[in-house]
């Protein structure tokens, strides 16, 4: 193993546990943004009657550009505001931990939109995508806080149980009609309620 290459590894891990609480405080405004994003594109679809698998795909991957360019201009916004490097080393490290589950969701919606509209299933679809963005959270989970992976498990369980029991006569209320709430709820309300709940118990910054 190269030595230069441990040492570095040694010193981005050193770096990324250093700044966990600042991460922390970052992730609360990002996660009421992407929480508020993701109800507001719930209810606009529903109230657009944009419901439907041929409508389903490309909107939420419409919805997912959107949400990623916005929460690339608050972090750009916090670096500039705290006089950081944006680009950092630990970020890239977290980003490149994310990037497979999430380049698998964007894999994924482009196949469905390639699929006849009668073989689309706007439910497991939303599924699959909560389950990639709970791996993704987990993955990012191990450069910071351990609260971010039980959020990621919540992802994870929660799609899990969609795909399950989408297909269960009792629970029929999972199908094309309600698909846009179920994102609402995933993207959306346990988003904003994880914002809410790092708001509520950060710590204050240190002043040196």
């Amino acid at each position: 193993m190269n030595a230069n290459w441990a040492e570095e590894n040694l010193k981005a891990i050193r770096s990324l546990m250093e700044q966990a609480r600042v991460y922390r405080r970052a992730m609360a405004p990002l996660a009421l943004l992407v929480g508020t994003m993701g109800v507001v594109a719930a209810g606009v679809a529903q109230a657009l009657g944009c419901v439907g698998p041929e409508y389903f795909a490309v909107y939420w991957l419409g919805v997912a550009v959107v949400s990623a360019l916005a929460a690339l201009l608050l972090i750009r916004r916090q670096a500039l505001k705290s006089d950081e490097e944006f680009w950092s080393p630990p970020t890239r490290r977290v980003a490149q931990a994310m990037l497979p589950m999430l380049a698998a969701g964007l894999a994924l919606g482009l196949f469905e939109l390639l699929e006849e509209t009668g073989a689309r299933n706007s439910a497991r679809l939303a599924a699959f995508w909560l389950i990639l963005y709970g791996g993704a959270l987990h993955a990012a989970g191990f450069f910071m806080r351990r609260g971010i992976k039980l959020l990621g498990w919540i992802y994870v369980v929660f799609g899990s149980f969609i795909l399950f029991f989408s297909r269960i006569e009792p629970l029929s209320f999972i199908n094309e009609n309600t698909a846009h709430w179920l994102m609402g709820f995933g993207f959306g309300a346990i988003n904003l309620a994880y914002g809410v709940y790092l708001k509520l118990t950060l710590e204050p910054l240190e002043i040196e």
